[in-house]
């Protein structure tokens, strides 16, 4: 989380999303994490947007779909595989937490290795090895 406001500034987050970090099945970290968010992090309400596609994604999902578009957005901070699809489909930008990892570590603000053993061993994030070894040779290319 520490370098999101060295990649991007500022971040905003629908309250949606905030309710699923504190919902009683997240880990205790990202539980205390969510209940007293950084400056850095804009919790806001995403307005309505009628599009058929979000009606099949997650309450946070289909939130922070919304509220890229309403605030014109290129960029969207997902994992989720059906948000991810939708998103893509409307036009937008989609990041995961590996390419969010990535680009701390190509610009100097984190090991990806270690990195990606603490979110692996700490949460319930979970990637394949093929994916892991593309995100791995991204930081490579110049």
């Amino acid at each position: 989380m520490d370098v999101l406001p060295a990649i991007f500034g500022r971040v905003l987050c629908p309250v949606e999303v905030i309710a699923e970090c504190l919902h009683r099945q997240a880990t205790p970290a990202l539980r205390a994490w969510a209940s007293s968010s950084p400056a850095w992090l804009e919790v806001v309400d995403a307005p309505p947007w009628e599009q058929d596609d979000l009606l099949r994604l997650d309450a946070g999902e289909a939130a922070a779909i919304r509220l890229a578009h309403w605030r014109r957005a290129t960029l969207v901070l997902m994992d989720e595989r059906k948000g991810r699809l939708v998103a893509g489909r409307l036009g937008f930008t989609v990041a995961g937490v590996l390419s969010v990892l990535a680009a701390a570590a190509k610009d100097g603000l984190l090991d990806l290795d270690s990195a990606i053993t603490r979110l692996t061993q700490e949460t319930n994030f979970r990637a394949s090895d093929r994916v892991i070894a593309m995100i791995r040779s991204r930081i490579q290319q110049p």
